[in-house]
């Protein structure tokens, strides 16, 4: 048994200053000389190979904890068809783990400042490579104005701050084989600024745009399960004064993640204080969107694509989603209504689906139009 004298004891303090002077020294040497230009480029080159996007960093320097501050980010995505979407972050601080410096597993840390708010991703493993990966994310106060894509995907100016929570792991290291979780929460969502018009392809009047006015969404929330790389929305909805809507379906996940299949419905209704204070929205979808009309008094808007290259949406009362299915329906038949007959004389038949016994070949009203009217 050794015995701790005095002398031993001062030894020790000695061996133990110069230890931590050195590391110290070793610390500042690596603060100052490491080559922060080299990992700037690096961190170019692997989000260009990784995310097929585009990237300029301002600048590159120490951040606390062994990492590296990257800042004035600057990110273009390169679709494959349409115009580039372009955001900034304002920093990212990457800290890469000291275990995966001494293993052959890829471990990080990365905490973003942007979109006007922060998130923090912890990555082990790297997705599309051998071997298993887990990504844990975690977003607050995000601008969905600013998140990239939004826009584009539900064709429409739409302001909120998202808050959400992800859990991924896959076994082979591919997005195809995942699960997981998301959990996400949007708050004070307003949808359409009274400006920026909404246009639905396939429909001959929305085609040239409906300008939406300011509608309040509220809190929309909800769970995306990811079970055998398929990510299916659970309860994604909400409900609010001027409205409802609700958002289900399914995306299939691939390698590399832009080309995952969406397979969306968005199931939409406003109430009747909203529509008497924006009458051009009610004449519009009486006339126009008898498309969508659902039998319980909702519009459908299918979205589908990738998400790398979102389809435009398009107005249609069948879900993809079984759980969604229209009702059993029984027909009656009773006098089209005067706005339906004046979008069949201007558009055609089909902005007047129904009219079934209009007999005018020429754009004019027929006294004889008849429709079928659904009752569940």
């Amino acid at each position: 048994m050794v015995t701790m004298t005095a002398d031993r004891l001062r030894q020790l303090r000695k061996i133990g200053l110069f230890a931590g002077f050195g590391l110290l020294v070793f610390i500042v040497a690596l603060y100052l000389s490491f080559p922060y230009d080299r990992a700037k480029d690096a961190a170019i080159r692997l989000a260009s190979k990784n995310l097929d996007v585009d990237v300029e960093i301002g600048s590159a320097g120490p951040a606390f904890g062994l990492a590296v501050m990257f800042r004035d980010i600057r990110v273009r995505t390169r679709p494959l068809t349409g115009k580039p979407t372009r955001f900034t972050l304002d920093s990212a601080k990457f800290s890469p783990s000291l275990l995966g410096l001494i293993s052959s597993s890829t471990r990080f840390a990365l905490a973003i400042d942007g979109l006007g708010g922060t998130a923090e991703l912890n990555q082990k493993g790297t997705p599309g490579k051998k071997g298993p990966f887990h990504i844990e994310l975690s977003a607050r106060d995000i601008d969905l104005k600013e998140i990239p894509g939004v826009r584009e995907t539900i064709n429409m100016p739409i302001s909120g701050k998202l808050k959400l929570e992800a859990d991924i792991e896959s076994e082979t290291g591919k997005y195809a084989d995942a699960n997981g979780f998301i959990t996400l929460t949007c708050s004070d969502v307003v949808a359409g600024d009274g400006k920026t018009p909404l246009k639905v392809a396939g429909n001959p009047f929305l085609a040239a745009g409906l300008t939406l006015p300011r509608t309040r969404i509220g809190d929309l929330g909800g769970r995306i399960a990811i079970e055998k790389g398929t990510a299916k929305l659970q309860g994604v909805e909400s409900k609010s004064p001027d409205g409802e809507v609700a958002l289900e379906g399914e995306i299939v996940l691939h390698d590399p993640l832009p080309t995952s299949t969406v397979n969306l419905y968005l199931r939409f209704k406003l109430s009747d204080a909203f529509l008497q204070k924006a009458s051009n929205v009610q004449m519009i979808l009486q006339a126009a969107a008898t498309a969508g009309k659902r039998p319980d008094g909702f519009y459908g808007l299918k979205i589908g694509g990738s998400l790398g290259h979102m389809s435009p949406p398009v107005l249609t009362p069948i879900s993809p989603v079984a759980s969604s299915a229209l009702p059993a329906i029984r027909t009656t038949s009773r006098r089209c209504p005067r706005s339906r007959c004046l979008a069949w004389a201007i558009y055609g038949s089909s902005a007047a689906t129904g009219c079934c016994a209009a007999t005018a070949p020429t754009p004019r009203m027929s006294n004889r139009c008849w429709v079928t009217s659904a009752r569940t």
